[in-house]
């Protein structure tokens, strides 16, 4: 059975936006596989990647790391119930991958940086503190009296998404896809660590999320 390495904080939450998409790919594809928790503070438990990050999909013949790699793999080898549709849908997929973690990802965490900590437990409160500190220059604090205005910003970042699902349903037409697993990751680490009202609950988007969520419980 396929391991996927997923990163996990307090009572086993499980938070991290790459990781849930790639949950997304293996539930869409009806791949058997279980999750093995790797906290912040837990790098031993991965270091035969030869690397320090998750999602990690470890397999029988090896392992697969970086979500995008992990796509790839997923569709060459496990090839009923595909994620690309066709060479157009991959060029969009692989849009939004780069547009999630350069764009979309960044302006969260400036929404949600000071609450993460309230999800952890142990030695990941300092890790996670002294690490996200030192790349940012700053207190996670720094950021929380602008969060209106980056919800705003978000809000207005997303509208062209927000289109597509009213126009068809999901960002991938009338069913879910790849695109939406993509696209989900940013809400399932904010809702899962958070307090703050990313969505207006008469967005459709929010709908959306909600759609989706209750089909990825695992």
């Amino acid at each position: 059975m396929i391991q996927l390495y997923d990163l996990c904080g307090k009572n086993n939450l499980r938070f991290s936006p790459p990781c849930w998409n790639i949950k997304l790919c293996l539930l869409h594809k009806k791949i058997d596989f279980e999750t093995i928790p790797v906290r912040f503070s837990e790098k031993n438990k991965i270091a035969f990647s030869g690397q320090g990050l998750v999602p990690i999909v470890k397999h029988n013949k090896g392992f697969v790391f970086e979500s995008w790699n992990i796509i790839e793999w997923l569709e060459k080898n496990y090839t009923e119930r595909k994620l690309f549709k066709n060479e157009s849908s991959k060029n969009f997929s692989y849009f939004l991958y780069f547009w999630t973690s350069r764009q979309l990802l960044p302006i969260l965490f400036k929404i949600i940086a000071h609450e993460i900590p309230n999800i952890l437990e142990g030695e990941d409160i300092n890790y996670y503190i002294k690490t996200r500190e030192e790349r940012i220059n700053g207190p996670i604090t720094k950021f929380k009296p602008y969060i209106s205005d980056n919800i705003l910003e978000f809000k207005k970042m997303i509208s062209p998404v927000r289109k597509l699902i009213e126009t068809n349903g999901f960002i991938s037409g009338k069913n879910p896809g790849l695109e939406d697993y993509i696209f989900y990751g940013n809400f399932r680490w904010v809702y899962s660590c958070s307090s703050c009202e990313l969505l207006d609950t008469n967005d459709i988007i929010y709908d959306w999320y909600k759609n989706l969520s209750a089909q990825s419980e695992v």
